[in-house]
């Protein structure tokens, strides 16, 4: 099966229960399950085309205003838990580099990193995220591991290009590190979704049943990540 347009990617999957159209900056994906055959799928594609195709423009449209990992460092805003906040980065004798944030974000790197200053700025701003997110994740999971008895074994903060979590067979939780820049509701809803995989470990009407039970207001949040998200992970791509 070609493809039809250079943005097109055509993909077969075993786990796929049902044709599904995924599109984000540059791409449109046609997910098709393995017993699919491929005039049935070309329909499925052809019937929602428009619809793919005009998303598509909306996106690309949306990254292209996006700053890139290399002008963060000169970024007057960035978001913190939900609202934007000042990024301030000084350069400061020695090899220190120290991250805190409060009411901005304060970020001091040596003198002279010429190019290199957007990345290291960024990277920096990572490590200390991943840091602060692995705490607060753990408060929030154990705040619900009350409630409902579903523990993790442990708690993974992770650069994610496509998810916002996941929960392993072995019941360990991934959590993207972006969440800590969405609102505090919206990781609060990841955080919540995963540990119910580890009692329902696909999205059967028992999963959403179960979620509802512990996050009632869950759409709302599911809602604003598919708002949102394409954008945020376009913006801090490392």
């Amino acid at each position: 099966m070609k493809p039809v347009t250079s943005s097109l990617k055509i993909r077969r999957s075993v786990k796929a229960k049902r044709l599904r159209l995924a599109v984000k900056p540059g791409l449109i994906e046609l997910v098709i399950p393995c017993e699919t055959g491929e005039a049935q799928a070309m329909a499925f594609l052809d019937k929602h085309r428009a619809w793919a195709e005009g998303k598509l423009l909306e996106l690309n449209d949306r990254a292209s205003r996006i700053p890139s990992v290399r002008s963060f460092a000169s970024s007057a805003t960035l978001p913190w838990r939900g609202r934007e906040i000042p990024l301030l980065i000084r350069e400061e004798q020695g090899l220190k580099i120290r991250v805190s944030v409060g009411e901005a974000v304060h970020i001091a790197l040596p003198q002279g990193l010429g190019d290199s200053r957007d990345e290291v700025a960024l990277r920096a701003f990572y490590a200390w995220v991943r840091r602060w997110l692995r705490t607060h994740v753990a408060l929030l999971a154990e705040r619900y591991a009350l409630r409902t008895s579903l523990r993790p074994r442990e708690i993974r903060i992770k650069r994610m290009k496509t998810r916002w979590g996941s929960c392993g067979p072995s019941n360990d939780i991934n959590i993207n590190w972006l969440l800590a820049l969405a609102p505090e509701s919206v990781l609060e809803y990841v955080v919540v979704h995963e540990l119910c995989h580890i009692a329902e470990r696909n999205h059967s009407p028992a999963f959403w049943s179960l979620l509802a039970r512990h996050l009632p207001n869950y759409a709302e949040e599911r809602r604003w990540l598919k708002t949102h998200g394409t954008e945020l992970m376009a913006r801090f791509h490392l």
